[in-house]
């Protein structure tokens, strides 16, 4: 069984997300900041990381992915994620923010809204 671990400080959006995980066999924990989530990377492996970019309270997405970057041994893959709008250049279309995400170390990223099923089915098409 594939483990996740999802950094969301959107309660309603970390429940749907772990729910819609679950029914597709995957096993889930669930953080709401930076901190926390690398406290559960670093006591059991995971598979797959999915992080939010901005999260309310404590260090968000790119202080996790940074955090993964130095790891030793086999690394999780990390799906970026935000709501937060902001391109590089108006004639790309490229978020800054997923940008900053995959030049860190992010394995892709996806801008919200999406919903549950299509976070679950770029999850399995990387862990696949």
């Amino acid at each position: 069984m594939k483990r996740v671990l999802i950094m969301e400080d959107n309660v309603s959006l970390a429940f749907e997300w772990k729910d819609t995980f679950e029914l597709n066999g995957y096993e889930v924990t669930l953080s709401s900041n930076g901190e926390e989530a690398w406290t559960h990377l670093d006591h059991k492996p995971y598979d797959l990381v999915v992080t939010d970019m901005f999260v309310g309270r404590g260090k968000g997405g790119l202080h996790l992915i940074g955090k993964i970057a130095t790891m030793k041994g086999v690394k999780p893959h990390i799906i970026a994620v935000t709501g937060a709008s902001n391109t590089v250049r108006s004639d790309q279309d490229m978020n800054y923010f997923l940008e900053q995400a995959r030049r860190l170390g992010a394995t892709t990223s996806i801008e919200k809204p999406f919903g549950a099923a299509e976070l679950v089915s770029l999850a399995s098409n990387i862990l696949d």
